[in-house]
């Protein structure tokens, strides 16, 4: 299992139990439903992609390489989403400066670019 991807999980599993907890706290003590209930909606869809990134740390795990071999690539796919989704609690004492999105790994592969398929072509 990748260390840095369930590091990623736990920590946002535990931030999103205390978005969940204050959004609930204000829903009880005043009369700011829509606020609430959109970060309730909100935590509930990064939930279901935790469960999807817990799905596939299993499946990574599994020794039939059909199934372990994609869910390596979609997990090496999600580090990044959960990297840009921790950003947002950045402050927290919890977060691991290491999670921070490298933007650098994003350019684009000059391999695919428009003048690369042109001399395919």
């Amino acid at each position: 299992m990748d260390r840095v991807v369930a590091d990623l999980v736990f920590f946002l599993s535990a931030r999103l139990d205390e978005d969940g907890a204050a959004a609930r706290a204000v829903k009880q003590s005043e009369d700011s439903g829509d606020m609430s209930a959109r970060i309730l909606a909100d935590v509930a869809a990064k939930r279901g992609l935790l469960r999807l990134v817990e799905c596939q740390q299993r499946n990574a795990d599994a020794e039939d390489f059909m199934v372990r071999g994609p869910a390596t690539v979609s997990l090496a796919a999600l580090q990044a989403v959960l990297r840009h989704l921790a950003t947002a609690y950045i402050g927290h004492p919890d977060f691991d400066p290491e999670w921070e999105p490298n933007e650098d790994e994003y350019e684009p592969d000059e391999r695919f670019s428009a003048r690369s398929r042109d001399y395919i072509a």
